[in-house]
């Protein structure tokens, strides 16, 4: 068997290398001749995977380890009779804590912060979308929900219409791309839209660059600077446009879904459904041994809020803004290079559930029962 596979696939070596013939290849550059002969393809979404890649080839098994499929012709694969597997949900809570760690780095006046903002506008109720519900609640933090497809699923909860999760002061989008259908999410946030947001809203894409036309948020930003834009996704990826870029508030080379959790679930995903397809027995298989915990000493707060204490420990934790001034220090070569060189060297982000926090330096009064209550929610494990 010949297993063609992009090199930056966590334990790629480990699982496959056994089965057959592994070929390692940079995820941009695998072409048509690297396939002709393999078996099976192993991708992440920056490997385009459609007829032109494949028309030749005798590839049977495609895996993605992303939860995205936009990069994969699902309708040519079908036709093919390829079998499709992808890592759907493995990233939910990376993306969540990205969003959470984002909306940190924006201190509002006085003694605000965005974190604390609210209610805040969740389009998209799937994975990622239903973690930051829940994830919000937990922290005391109102939310409005947006998602047509699946409202009716959940007759407890309230939603709303794009339009009106507009007017929230946060507004986070989790959606697929979609081109079809009665509500197609290619470029959903037009100037109409766009122009619903209130004073000084923070608008953050974590999903599809592709969901809004790169033109108009341009031209919106420049009309409106105090909107705060948080963006992760961008569209022609990853060439991305300098001129929006320098508009944002904090951006970021499609990271938010990057962390060593996330990374290990897809692939442990993908490798259970190579076994079962090809009727391979892997005798070490095995689930992932959870890594010893990181201790992080955490000073000591200089005000008693909880949001306020959390926004810090989460600045500290992962720092989004660090990753924006790196993707903004090449000015105009803030491009392909650099945004494939930043997600290289993010491969070892640990999501909060590997964090143990020291505590021991704060004073009785700052250890409230709300903030202890937030990092556990969080999933931090406290050392008092």
């Amino acid at each position: 068997m010949i297993i063609v596979a992009d090199a930056n696939i966590v334990d790629v070596a480990e699982n496959y290398q056994q089965h057959g013939e592994l070929r390692l290849l940079n995820g941009r550059a695998i072409a048509p001749g690297d396939v002709a002969d393999a078996d099976a393809l192993l991708v992440r979404s920056i490997t385009p995977v459609n007829a032109a890649l494949l028309e030749k080839s005798r590839v049977r098994f495609v895996a993605t380890a992303t939860s995205g499929t936009n990069h994969l012709d699902l309708d040519y694969l079908k036709a093919r009779q390829i079998q499709v597997c992808d890592a759907a949900g493995s990233n939910a809570n990376a993306v969540v804590e990205y969003v959470l760690c984002a909306l940190a780095e924006l201190p509002q006046e006085g003694a605000k912060v965005a974190l604390g903002l609210g209610p805040v506008g969740i389009v998209g109720y799937g994975h990622v979308g239903k973690r930051l519900h829940e994830q919000l609640r937990a922290l005391g933090i109102a939310t409005r929900l947006c998602d047509p497809f699946v409202a009716a699923d959940y007759p407890g909860l309230s939603f709303c219409s794009l339009e009106e999760i507009m007017a929230c002061p946060i507004v986070s989008l989790h959606t697929p791309l979609t081109h079809e259908g009665p509500y197609p999410t290619l470029h959903m946030l037009d100037e109409r839209m766009l122009s619903r947001l209130p004073e000084s809203a923070v608008l953050i894409n974590a999903a599809r660059g592709e969901l809004i036309d790169t033109a108009v948020l341009t031209t919106f930003l420049r009309q409106r600077p105090d909107v705060q834009a948080i963006v992760d996704c961008w569209e022609g990826e990853p060439l991305i446009s300098t001129a929006l870029l320098n508009l944002v508030r904090l951006g970021s080379p499609h990271i938010a879904g990057y962390s060593q959790q996330a990374k290990r679930s897809a692939s442990q995903a993908n490798y259970r459904s190579f076994l079962e397809f090809f009727r391979l027995h892997d005798a070490r298989y095995r689930q992932p041994v959870e890594a010893g915990r990181l201790v992080l000493r955490v000073p000591t707060p200089t005000r008693t809020d909880s949001l306020q204490q959390l926004a810090t420990i989460l600045r500290q934790v992962f720092a989004v803004r660090e990753i924006d001034t790196r993707l903004r220090g090449a000015g105009e070569g803030a491009n392909a290079a650099l945004f494939d060189g930043i997600r290289r060297d993010l491969g070892s982000r640990q999501e909060f559930s590997a964090y143990t926090l020291d505590l021991s330096g704060w004073a009785e009064v700052q250890r409230s029962q709300a903030i202890l209550g937030h990092l556990r929610a969080l999933g931090f494990s406290l050392s008092c």
